[in-house]
């Protein structure tokens, strides 16, 4: 059985509270929500955690370099501790151009940075103190927040990363991945036992070429990141709307099944769209249950 989940970038709280709410109705996992140029996920899903129960809650992802292990760790127990334990940190490394250009921050060792960070980071979520020094991260402090530690996962695509996140992690959360890159690459790299969250782009639609044509504008970024070009170029994808789930209901729902078939745990839906598109999409993860 393979899960699913609502991944949401949502502009505004109650939109988040709203969706959040839908996918719970609907039988959905998890609520996901990610880090990027909307509102910020660690507030988003303290709200959420304490407005909609029973549903997961997790970010997909917080990269580390954006904050101190130590704050992080304390806003993690923080949301675990209002929503009843049900928050999941998802982490990972944010890319070359980004923490250059955007941020003006060196870009060196980012496997040995991450491994650095873990070292800060877990103790901090599990005994709330730490002391540990490192070429990028050193702490010696602790935090105070009572309840229990998050689940804690790593966006990892290449095989040192994968296997990181095999080793001190509950498993990994992909995107721009499909279903033949994580059985032949991803699934080996991280074991059996790991989990795989992965986030999935539909469209339901019968306007495949608009359809296409606005995807490959939404998500241009993602054939120019080296990493998910690398990913793509696994799977044979040309262009990041290659990697939308696009057609009919019946469509989407057989291609969300090569991923069940492919050894992933969970399949978050990042619904693009709008209008009718949007409603379909809800029907179907209505009608799935919560799994495939």
């Amino acid at each position: 059985m393979t899960r699913i989940s609502c991944f949401d970038s949502a502009t505004s709280v109650d939109d988040a509270v709203a969706n959040a709410e839908r996918a719970r109705a609907a039988g959905l996992h998890r609520y996901w929500a990610p880090q990027v140029r909307n509102t910020d996920p660690m507030v988003v899903l303290g709200v959420v955690g304490r407005e909609v129960a029973d549903i997961g809650l997790g970010t997909s992802v917080v990269a580390h370099q954006t904050t101190f292990a130590q704050n992080l760790a304390a806003q993690a127990r923080t949301i675990n501790q209002l929503s009843g334990g049900r928050f999941t940190l998802g982490l990972g490394t944010s890319h070359e151009p980004v923490i250059t250009g955007v941020f003006g921050l060196p870009w060196r060792k980012p496997y040995t940075h991450m491994v650095e960070y873990l070292d800060a980071l877990l103790p901090l979520l599990s005994e709330q103190k730490v002391s540990t020094s490192g070429e990028f991260v050193t702490h010696h402090t602790e935090i105070n927040v009572p309840g229990p530690a998050p689940e804690v996962m790593l966006a990892a695509l290449g095989p040192k990363m994968l296997k990181l996140a095999a080793e001190r992690t509950s498993g990994t959360i992909t995107w721009m991945t499909g279903p033949t890159t994580i059985a032949e690459h991803v699934r080996p790299a991280i074991g059996p036992e790991a989990q795989i969250v992965a986030g999935v782009p539909v469209w339901i639609t019968d306007d495949i070429e608009t359809a296409r044509a606005k995807s490959n504008v939404q998500l241009a970024i993602y054939g120019q990141l080296p990493s998910y070009r690398a990913m793509l170029d696994r799977e044979g994808m040309e262009t990041p709307a290659d990697m939308v789930l696009m057609g009919d209901t019946e469509t989407v729902r057989a291609g969300l099944a090569r991923y069940r078939e492919a050894g992933t745990s969970e399949v978050a839906l990042n619904v693009l769209g709008s209008g009718e598109s949007l409603g379909e999409a809800w029907k179907l993860a209505e009608s799935l249950g919560g799994k495939i």
